[in-house]
């Protein structure tokens, strides 16, 4: 059996019969935080796992492309820009999401905050070329087939190659302080 004892308007405190106190704060059903019965974080594996790195990603990608984006949105010659801006966005997306956690071999470097300056340039310096190649690109042989395949193909290329580029300093950079230490 369960009784109510009075309290404050939203607070109402509960004795089970089992002389366990319980107490509803607000206008919620719910138990007090202290309450609650916490689980520990399941591991996301294969495919789960992929999807929340594309969608970080997305976000990662989106963010500090947005001065490019801006920037393109009258660019001449308008269609052929914007379309190799999407697929280039897009494909930008994919690739880094799936180098994350070193798939293929390579891994995506962490953030930090000369990261962010870094992947800030990166980001609108390869979005704008590649929307200006796939434009001429689109503009030589009229075909969006070329077009799409010129920008995903740079894309990735340029994604791979800055993870490598970003490891292989750091990487250099270890080695210096290191042995300026010794």
């Amino acid at each position: 059996m369960t009784f109510a004892t009075p309290g404050a308007l939203f607070h109402r405190t509960f004795i089970r019969k089992d002389a366990k106190i319980l107490t509803v704060t607000g206008r919620s059903t719910d138990y007090a935080p202290n309450e609650r019965q916490l689980r520990p974080r399941e591991e996301k594996e294969g495919v789960e796992r992929w999807l929340e790195d594309v969608f970080f990603a997305l976000g990662e990608v989106t963010f500090l492309s947005l001065p490019a984006f801006v920037a393109l949105m009258d660019a001449e010659p308008n269609a052929p820009v914007k379309f190799t801006l999407l697929v280039a966005w897009a494909t930008l997306t994919l690739t880094v999401g799936t180098l994350r956690y070193g798939r293929f071999g390579v891994e995506w470097p962490p953030m930090t905050p000369s990261q962010f300056v870094v992947r800030l340039a990166f980001y609108n310096a390869t979005v704008t070329l590649i929307a200006y190649a796939g434009a001429n690109v689109d503009l030589a042989l009229r075909s969006p087939a070329a077009t799409a395949g010129v920008a995903a193909l740079l894309s990735v290329c340029a994604t791979w190659g800055f993870a490598r580029l970003v490891r292989t300093a750091a990487a250099r950079a270890g080695r210096t302080e290191s042995g300026a230490s010794k």
